[in-house]
């Protein structure tokens, strides 16, 4: 399988990684139930920081979340920067590059089925049953994490040069933006790290393939603008479940359309989907550069709060669509129309409160 590279620019204020490298894939056998582990590797620029106990301690602790919420049995192996100074700011809080494969969309959806019904996945088996109301295309671009959380063998091929390596991801954080991370920056650092870790497992800019089509000066009005890649039209992950009203799939650039996350073919907003092509599309944040009310850890343009992921978060439902299984809660299995209506209502009051 021939490789795609596709690189972004990452711009301040605003979090969001790339695509980098398609791999070959082969069906995987099955597993016994464990957890999810996120591998970190801390690059020399941390270690050889004087903010290093406080730096690597951060990605730590938001690593903790995924390790303690999914029981996918499989390594995520991610390598951890640190970029920029009081005298040479960067331009960015936070950037990942993740390694992706291409799978036809048939074998992407049926393995999304097998791991929902396998693993008693609510919230993804009510996202496939409603995929025909969806965007549908013949290929889709997902990072090396998801597929293999999905059963799938496919091996982290990320590099700084885009070479073959071992990495899932790397991501670069921003020493003079993050707070305690070496220069006299006011950002938080979890919801910058847990954006970017969400992106290598899959959601968040690679969840789209929107913005290749910007990146190439390119714009879409329907799945049928997607980008061709290896000679198929490709869309992302979470661009099965883009919506722009009740059974109305949407896949557009401009930034006047209204877009939102949904499992149950657009009947419920989970949250919604930033249009502004100046921030990834499959981050949240509607239609200009604001953070969600309450603000959200994947919001394209970062609204300064300290916040963190839960298993009730929009990121966490989104990462269950694409193959992610959350560990079991008492009450958890229930009918995936319940759970959105709560999630819904909870949503709402915390929005009232804001």
């Amino acid at each position: 399988m021939a490789a795609v590279l596709v690189s972004r620019a990452i711009r301040l204020g605003c979090f969001w990684g790339a695509p980098l490298l398609s791999v070959a894939l082969l069906a995987g056998a099955a597993r016994p139930a464990q957890a999810l582990t996120i591998d970190p590797t801390f690059s020399s620029s941390i270690t050889t920081s004087a903010d290093a106990a406080t730096i690597e301690s951060d990605i730590t602790n938001a690593i903790a979340f995924y390790d303690q919420t999914f029981t996918n049995p499989i390594t995520v192996a991610i390598d951890f920067q640190v970029q920029g100074s009081t005298t040479s700011p960067t331009s960015f809080l936070g950037k990942s590059l993740s390694s992706t494969g291409l799978l036809p969309y048939a074998d992407y959806t049926a393995a999304l089925y097998a791991n929902a019904t396998a693993n008693q996945n609510a919230v993804e088996l009510g996202g496939y049953n409603h995929l025909a109301t969806g965007n549908q295309a013949p290929q889709i671009m997902a990072t090396t994490a998801d597929l293999r959380a999905l059963g799938f063998n496919a091996p982290g091929a990320a590099t700084n040069s885009g070479t073959p390596g071992t990495f899932d991801g790397i991501i670069t954080l921003s020493a003079n933006y993050i707070a305690g991370f070496g220069g006299n920056g006011t950002y938080a650092a979890n919801p910058v790290i847990q954006h970017e870790i969400d992106e290598v497992l899959g959601i968040g800019g690679p969840g789209s393939t929107l913005n290749i089509l910007t990146n190439n000066g390119e714009s879409a009005s329907s799945v049928a603008d997607a980008p061709v890649i290896g000679g198929l039209a490709t869309i992302g992950p979470l661009d099965l479940f883009r919506y722009a009203a009740p059974g109305t799939p949407s896949y557009t650039t401009s930034g006047s359309a209204s877009s939102y996350f949904s499992l149950d073919g657009g009947q419920t907003s989970i949250e919604t989907f930033n249009q502004d092509s100046s921030g990834d599309f499959a981050d949240w944040g509607g239609t200009s550069q604001q953070a969600t009310n309450p603000p959200e850890v994947q919001d394209a343009f970062q609204s300064g709060a300290n916040i963190a992921l839960s298993q009730t978060s929009p990121e966490a439902l989104a990462l269950q669509a694409i193959g992610y299984d959350e560990v079991p809660e008492p009450a958890s299995l229930i009918l995936l129309g319940s759970a959105l209506a709560g999630f819904a209502a909870a949503r709402r009051r915390s929005a009232r409160q804001a």
